[in-house]
């Protein structure tokens, strides 16, 4: 009997050993170098690079800016010419053929207007691109911080089974000395079994965020393991509601766009109040006339003319159709802004008290529970290796401490997506803008 106790007091001095060798191998490990090291900076670059669904955007601009060429420009000249089968006697002669080339001009300003609001057209398309490429940084934002968080939770998870299977071994080791019972043994199988299908569901979330990442990058999935992923914590915010707002309305490009759309408006309203008034053509036509025997004045003298015509606006129902639908879509931009202002502030709102919530519970698990638990394993450990307490206290107690590092882990990564939320919200590519 002594020495079953003596050695269950051995055992016990040994799974404290392992324990501390344990966790310092979880947080004691080594820096990759900094080529292993995936950085959101280089993953955002790439994006702007090689995203073709934002290249396609990008190109829809780009087109668009020659289109006021086109709508700017004179009609092309009408040219006519017309023969006579049967020439047409004239006091000069007999009119054989007539030539004649005729340009329409529209009533000055209208092509004006139309050119401005294709540059202005233009302008929103590349607004609409920003604001896609806002859409895109975000999206790669969150895959980046959720491979971040399943990486720091795989660490937790295999540095835990590694505990698990030294609790494991001393518990078997002191059930056949008749110092243990077998339920320590089964309850710590049970353990890490639980912990290795947790381990599999967030390798299959780690495969859906870099499909998401790699879709986003336009390159192929990659199939082995990934870089590591160091993120900082962002600051915190000092500024109210309403400044935030204003940052809102003047980064976002969806502000800006709809400031476009209404110039824009204004000047189509402009442009079909100018389709009340008449166009102009002015027209050259040469007549080739041939010499005759009569009368003595046909000498064959060849004519030519000038004239001017006026297309005459009477379909006056079109064009009161016309300016009541851009007036109509001017009204419909003002109902965005309102929209847009109304969003703007609710989720900037929402965001920020969101924010601040998700900090009180990181300083909650940093300040109070994680040390708690600790403290309390520590005095567990200690109980257990004077016989105080069995070892599923001993498990219970590593187990809680496991639950508040993987549940903090959880609580940063939303930390984080709610920070990029709030980031893409204002417009800016970094809450640290927000100090300067």
């Amino acid at each position: 009997m002594f020495r079953s106790r003596t050695q269950s007091a051995f055992l016990s001095i040994v799974l404290l050993l392992s324990l501390v060798a344990g966790a310092g191998s979880a947080s004691g490990q080594e820096a990759p170098p900094e080529d292993h090291v995936l950085r959101l900076s280089d993953l955002l670059n790439e994006s702007r690079a090689n995203n073709p669904t934002l290249r396609a955007a990008r190109l829809e601009a780009e087109a668009l800016a020659e289109r006021r060429g086109q709508v700017s420009a004179l009609p092309d000249p009408t040219f006519m010419a017309s023969y006579q089968p049967y020439p047409l006697l004239t006091a000069r002669g007999t009119q054989r053929t007539q030539w004649r080339v005729e340009q329409m001009i529209p009533f000055p300003g209208k092509l004006g207007l139309q050119g401005n609001i294709s540059d202005l057209s233009s302008e929103i398309a590349v607004f609409e691109a920003e604001t896609l490429e806002d859409d895109i940084t975000f999206r790669i934002k969150q895959a980046y911080f959720e491979l971040h968080r399943i990486q720091q939770q795989e660490v937790l998870i295999r540095s835990f089974q590694d505990r698990l299977v030294n609790f494991e071994e001393v518990a078997s080791t002191q059930y056949e000395v008749g110092a243990g019972i077998q339920q320590s043994v089964l309850k710590a199988q049970l353990e890490r079994n639980m912990l290795e299908r947790v381990y599999l569901e967030l390798v299959e979330r780690r495969r859906t965020a870099a499909e998401e990442l790699a879709n986003l990058l336009n390159r192929p999935v990659s199939t082995g393991d990934l870089e590591e992923i160091r993120v900082a914590r962002p600051p915190g915010l000092s500024l109210d509601h309403d400044t935030l707002f204003a940052v809102a309305y003047r980064s976002r490009p969806e502000a800006a766009m709809l400031d476009i759309a209404a110039l824009r408006a204004d000047t189509q309203i402009a442009l079909a109040k100018k389709e009340y008034l008449p166009d102009f053509g002015l027209n050259v036509t040469y007549f080739d006339v041939g010499a005759a025997d009569v009368p003595p004045t046909a000498t064959g003298r060849d004519a030519l003319g000038v004239g001017v015509s006026i297309k005459v606006p009477l379909q006056r129902g079109r064009l009161r159709a016309r300016l009541e639908e851009a007036r109509l879509r001017r009204y419909q931009v003002e109902a965005r802004q309102e929209a847009l202002e109304s969003s703007f502030r609710t989720q900037i709102g929402d965001l920020d008290n969101r924010l601040r919530q998700e900090q009180r519970q990181l300083s909650l698990y940093r300040h109070v529970l994680i040390p708690q638990a600790e403290t309390t394993l520590q005095a567990t450990l200690s109980a257990y290796t004077t016989g105080r307490t069995d070892f599923l206290n001993l498990l219970d107690a590593e187990r809680v401490l496991f639950t508040l590092n993987t549940g903090y882990e959880d609580t940063f990564a939303r930390y984080l997506t709610v920070a990029a939320a709030l980031e893409r919200a204002l417009g800016i590519a970094s809450l640290e803008e927000l100090d300067k």
